[in-house]
């Protein structure tokens, strides 16, 4: 099954970005925006059609994090083993996957509430704000969370919370 056609639970085909073409240069926003609405049976299925590293490379740049911190902490892999296989043009490994497809789906949510207006770098501003404790998910870091489908969906929720608040 091609990622670009997944089942729905409905039995009905969901259009669904081919990531495993990305290369860089390419729009990150035109991805984050596909993903934006996806549900966790289409995350599951990127993953495990693989999510190429170069990909989650310009992701934490984006996001201005460090790539020892991105790759280390956000995403649970090796940095020197992603960066070669950004370079080699190979996927990340599948759980490191899930989670960089949860930041991008979390990105594009993001650029829908919050906009992004002259001067605001919302890939930016959600890369401090997946850093700071939250309330909402008992003082934990959004980027904490970000493993489990229930944790991704706490974090979807306050997220559309964040953004409905002035300023």
């Amino acid at each position: 099954m091609s990622a670009s056609n997944l089942p729905t639970p409905s039995g009905n085909s969901l259009a669904a970005p081919d990531l495993r073409g990305y290369r860089p240069g390419q729009s990150l926003m035109a991805q984050a925006r596909a993903l934006a609405s996806a549900d966790d049976a289409m995350l599951a299925a990127l993953a495990e059609a693989g999510v190429p590293a170069v990909l989650a490379r310009d992701l934490g740049r984006a996001l201005d994090i460090t790539p020892r911190h991105f790759f280390r902490d956000l995403l649970g892999t090796n940095r020197s083993a992603a960066e070669k296989k950004a370079f080699t043009d190979a996927p990340l490994p599948a759980a490191a996957g899930r989670i960089a497809l949860a930041l991008l789906r979390l990105l594009g949510r993001a650029e829908a509430l919050r906009g992004g207006g002259p001067g605001f770098d919302v890939a930016r501003w959600l890369g401090r704000w997946i850093e700071q404790p939250q309330d909402g998910l008992q003082g934990r870091r959004p980027a904490e969370a970000l493993g489990s489908a229930e944790g991704l969906a706490a974090v979807l929720e306050l997220l559309e919370t964040e953004a409905r608040r002035p300023g």
